[in-house]
Protein backbone atom coordinates (compact mmCIF):
# COMPACT_ATOMS: atom_id res chain seq x y z
CA UNK A 1 0.00 0.00 0.00
CA UNK A 2 2.84 2.35 0.65
CA UNK A 3 3.08 2.79 -3.52
CA UNK A 4 0.31 4.76 -3.71
CA UNK A 5 1.08 8.43 -4.83
CA UNK A 6 -1.98 10.49 -3.81
CA UNK A 7 -3.31 13.99 -4.50
CA UNK A 8 -5.53 16.31 -2.17
CA UNK A 9 -7.17 19.16 -3.13
CA UNK A 10 -8.55 21.97 -0.07
CA UNK A 11 -5.74 20.04 2.19
CA UNK A 12 -5.33 23.14 4.74
CA UNK A 13 -8.63 22.30 6.71
CA UNK A 14 -11.54 20.48 7.38
CA UNK A 15 -12.69 17.31 4.95
CA UNK A 16 -9.64 17.69 3.10
CA UNK A 17 -6.79 18.04 5.46
CA UNK A 18 -8.50 15.44 6.68
CA UNK A 19 -8.68 13.31 3.94
CA UNK A 20 -4.64 14.36 3.18
CA UNK A 21 -3.35 12.81 6.68
CA UNK A 22 -5.87 9.66 6.91
CA UNK A 23 -4.63 8.89 3.15
CA UNK A 24 -0.55 9.23 4.95
CA UNK A 25 -1.22 6.11 6.90
CA UNK A 26 -0.92 4.42 3.79
CA UNK A 27 1.01 6.68 0.90
CA UNK A 28 4.32 6.94 -0.20
CA UNK A 29 3.62 10.47 -1.45
CA UNK A 30 0.81 13.33 -1.49
CA UNK A 31 0.60 16.30 -2.92
CA UNK A 32 -1.33 18.43 -0.57
CA UNK A 33 -2.66 21.67 -2.45
CA UNK A 34 -4.67 24.95 -0.91
CA UNK A 35 -3.52 28.44 -0.85
CA UNK A 36 -2.61 28.95 2.77
CA UNK A 37 0.88 27.67 3.15
CA UNK A 38 1.03 28.37 7.06
CA UNK A 39 -1.96 25.88 7.23
CA UNK A 40 -0.39 23.46 4.55
CA UNK A 41 2.83 23.51 6.52
CA UNK A 42 0.95 21.78 9.94
CA UNK A 43 -0.27 18.93 7.56
CA UNK A 44 2.57 18.18 5.96
CA UNK A 45 4.16 18.01 9.50
CA UNK A 46 1.27 15.12 10.26
CA UNK A 47 1.85 13.48 7.38
CA UNK A 48 5.32 13.30 7.68
CA UNK A 49 4.91 11.79 11.04
CA UNK A 50 2.65 9.03 9.49
CA UNK A 51 5.98 7.93 7.62
CA UNK A 52 4.59 9.34 4.02
CA UNK A 53 6.32 11.61 2.16
CA UNK A 54 4.56 15.19 1.38
CA UNK A 55 4.89 17.69 -1.01
CA UNK A 56 3.20 21.69 -0.33
CA UNK A 57 1.79 23.09 -3.51
CA UNK A 58 0.20 26.34 -2.77
CA UNK A 59 -1.77 27.38 -5.46
CA UNK A 60 -5.00 29.24 -6.35
CA UNK A 61 -6.95 26.79 -8.34
CA UNK A 62 -8.72 29.48 -9.92
CA UNK A 63 -5.45 30.88 -11.21
CA UNK A 64 -4.74 31.02 -14.68
CA UNK A 65 -2.98 27.61 -16.07
CA UNK A 66 -2.23 26.93 -12.69
CA UNK A 67 -3.28 23.48 -12.85
CA UNK A 68 -2.42 22.51 -16.23
CA UNK A 69 1.19 23.85 -15.40
CA UNK A 70 1.13 21.37 -12.22
CA UNK A 71 0.09 18.54 -13.64
CA UNK A 72 2.64 19.04 -16.26
CA UNK A 73 5.71 19.39 -13.84
CA UNK A 74 3.83 15.97 -11.41
CA UNK A 75 4.38 14.06 -15.28
CA UNK A 76 7.75 14.86 -15.51
CA UNK A 77 8.36 13.87 -11.79
CA UNK A 78 6.19 11.50 -11.33
CA UNK A 79 4.54 10.10 -14.42
CA UNK A 80 1.37 9.01 -12.47
CA UNK A 81 -1.11 9.69 -9.63
CA UNK A 82 -2.89 6.65 -7.75
CA UNK A 83 -5.43 8.71 -6.19
CA UNK A 84 -6.75 12.04 -6.77
CA UNK A 85 -9.29 13.73 -4.32
CA UNK A 86 -11.18 16.78 -5.55
CA UNK A 87 -12.32 18.45 -1.94
CA UNK A 88 -11.48 22.56 -2.62
CA UNK A 89 -14.84 24.46 -2.61
CA UNK A 90 -16.44 27.55 -1.09
CA UNK A 91 -19.39 29.28 -0.40
CA UNK A 92 -19.44 32.71 1.46
CA UNK A 93 -23.65 32.71 2.54
CA UNK A 94 -27.06 31.50 1.01
CA UNK A 95 -29.50 33.90 -0.76
CA UNK A 96 -32.64 33.79 -2.97
CA UNK A 97 -31.77 33.45 -6.26
CA UNK A 98 -32.92 37.16 -7.44
CA UNK A 99 -30.52 38.33 -4.92
CA UNK A 100 -27.03 36.30 -6.00
CA UNK A 101 -23.95 38.51 -6.06
CA UNK A 102 -23.08 38.04 -9.75
CA UNK A 103 -19.33 38.33 -9.07
CA UNK A 104 -19.13 36.15 -6.45
CA UNK A 105 -20.90 33.54 -8.42
CA UNK A 106 -18.61 33.47 -11.33
CA UNK A 107 -15.56 33.13 -8.61
CA UNK A 108 -18.00 29.92 -7.24
CA UNK A 109 -18.22 28.87 -10.94
CA UNK A 110 -14.52 29.19 -11.12
CA UNK A 111 -13.66 27.47 -7.72
CA UNK A 112 -16.16 24.75 -7.28
CA UNK A 113 -17.25 23.68 -11.04
CA UNK A 114 -14.43 24.90 -13.42
CA UNK A 115 -11.11 24.02 -11.65
CA UNK A 116 -12.69 20.64 -11.46
CA UNK A 117 -13.04 20.26 -14.72
CA UNK A 118 -9.33 21.37 -15.25
CA UNK A 119 -8.27 18.96 -12.91
CA UNK A 120 -9.90 16.09 -14.74
CA UNK A 121 -8.38 17.41 -18.13
CA UNK A 122 -5.08 17.95 -17.54
CA UNK A 123 -4.71 14.91 -14.88
CA UNK A 124 -6.70 12.59 -17.01
CA UNK A 125 -2.86 10.97 -18.19
CA UNK A 126 -1.68 10.88 -15.14
CA UNK A 127 -4.16 8.65 -13.71
CA UNK A 128 -4.40 6.52 -16.54
CA UNK A 129 -0.62 5.89 -16.09
CA UNK A 130 -1.78 4.22 -12.73
CA UNK A 131 -2.52 0.54 -12.72
CA UNK A 132 -5.43 1.13 -10.20
CA UNK A 133 -6.56 4.69 -10.03
CA UNK A 134 -8.76 6.53 -7.96
CA UNK A 135 -10.58 9.46 -8.21
CA UNK A 136 -12.78 11.17 -5.28
CA UNK A 137 -15.12 14.34 -5.89
CA UNK A 138 -16.23 15.76 -2.49
CA UNK A 139 -19.58 16.77 -3.91
CA UNK A 140 -23.31 17.79 -2.99
CA UNK A 141 -26.79 16.66 -3.76
CA UNK A 142 -30.29 18.44 -3.71
CA UNK A 143 -32.43 17.16 -1.25
CA UNK A 144 -35.29 18.87 0.44
CA UNK A 145 -33.15 20.96 2.65
CA UNK A 146 -31.62 22.74 -0.33
CA UNK A 147 -34.89 23.76 -2.40
CA UNK A 148 -34.55 27.69 -1.78
CA UNK A 149 -31.47 29.86 -1.15
CA UNK A 150 -28.63 27.45 -2.51
CA UNK A 151 -28.96 28.85 -5.78
CA UNK A 152 -25.31 30.37 -6.02
CA UNK A 153 -24.16 26.97 -5.16
CA UNK A 154 -26.29 23.62 -5.39
CA UNK A 155 -27.22 23.67 -9.51
CA UNK A 156 -22.91 24.12 -9.64
CA UNK A 157 -22.60 21.11 -7.87
CA UNK A 158 -25.34 19.43 -9.62
CA UNK A 159 -23.43 20.26 -12.95
CA UNK A 160 -20.41 18.96 -11.26
CA UNK A 161 -21.74 15.54 -10.16
CA UNK A 162 -22.90 15.10 -13.39
CA UNK A 163 -19.52 16.02 -15.19
CA UNK A 164 -17.95 13.10 -12.78
CA UNK A 165 -20.70 10.60 -13.47
CA UNK A 166 -20.12 11.61 -17.08
CA UNK A 167 -16.34 10.54 -17.06
CA UNK A 168 -16.45 7.49 -15.15
CA UNK A 169 -18.98 6.51 -17.66
CA UNK A 170 -16.30 7.00 -20.82
CA UNK A 171 -13.78 5.29 -18.72
CA UNK A 172 -15.59 2.42 -16.98
CA UNK A 173 -13.65 0.13 -19.49
CA UNK A 174 -9.71 1.87 -17.94
CA UNK A 175 -8.25 1.15 -14.43
CA UNK A 176 -9.64 5.10 -13.64
CA UNK A 177 -12.61 4.73 -11.23
CA UNK A 178 -14.30 8.01 -10.33
CA UNK A 179 -16.61 8.45 -7.50
CA UNK A 180 -19.18 11.17 -6.24
CA UNK A 181 -18.94 11.59 -2.05
CA UNK A 182 -21.39 13.84 -0.49
CA UNK A 183 -20.74 14.19 3.34
CA UNK A 184 -24.12 15.82 4.82
CA UNK A 185 -24.16 18.67 7.76
CA UNK A 186 -20.24 18.15 8.49
CA UNK A 187 -18.39 20.69 11.17
CA UNK A 188 -16.37 22.58 9.19
CA UNK A 189 -15.47 26.20 8.64
CA UNK A 190 -17.93 25.98 5.58
CA UNK A 191 -20.60 25.01 7.34
CA UNK A 192 -20.13 27.82 9.38
CA UNK A 193 -20.46 30.31 6.65
CA UNK A 194 -23.64 29.41 5.89
CA UNK A 195 -25.27 28.05 8.85
CA UNK A 196 -23.95 29.95 11.77
CA UNK A 197 -25.41 29.55 15.68
CA UNK A 198 -26.03 25.58 14.35
CA UNK A 199 -25.79 22.65 17.24
CA UNK A 200 -21.70 21.66 16.38
CA UNK A 201 -23.27 18.33 18.13
CA UNK A 202 -25.45 17.01 15.51
CA UNK A 203 -22.93 17.64 13.06
CA UNK A 204 -20.49 15.17 11.54
CA UNK A 205 -16.66 15.39 12.39
CA UNK A 206 -14.42 15.93 9.45
CA UNK A 207 -12.03 12.82 10.56
CA UNK A 208 -15.48 10.62 10.24
CA UNK A 209 -16.26 12.11 6.77
CA UNK A 210 -12.36 11.40 5.77
CA UNK A 211 -12.12 7.71 7.00
CA UNK A 212 -15.36 6.63 4.96
CA UNK A 213 -14.24 8.39 2.15
CA UNK A 214 -10.37 6.72 2.12
CA UNK A 215 -12.24 3.05 3.44
CA UNK A 216 -14.50 3.19 0.24
CA UNK A 217 -11.79 4.30 -1.92
CA UNK A 218 -9.39 1.40 -0.70
CA UNK A 219 -12.03 -1.14 -0.33
CA UNK A 220 -14.60 -0.96 -3.56
CA UNK A 221 -13.54 -1.03 -7.18
CA UNK A 222 -17.10 0.31 -8.53
CA UNK A 223 -16.99 3.45 -10.38
CA UNK A 224 -19.88 6.20 -10.96
CA UNK A 225 -21.19 6.31 -7.48
CA UNK A 226 -22.56 8.70 -5.54
CA UNK A 227 -22.12 7.77 -1.70
CA UNK A 228 -23.96 9.81 1.33
CA UNK A 229 -21.87 10.14 4.01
Amino acid sequence: MRKLNCLVTGASSGIGMNIAIELSKIAKHIYILARDVNRLEKVHDIIIDNNSNCTIVPLDLCEENGIENLSQQILKKDSYLDIIVLSAGQISHLSPVSSIDLKESKYILKLNYLSNLKFIRSFHSLLMNSKEARLAVISSIKNDDKSQYWGIYQPLMTALNELILMYANENKNTQIKANIFCPDSVNTKFRDKIMPGENKESLKSPEYVAKKVIDILINKNDTGSIYHI
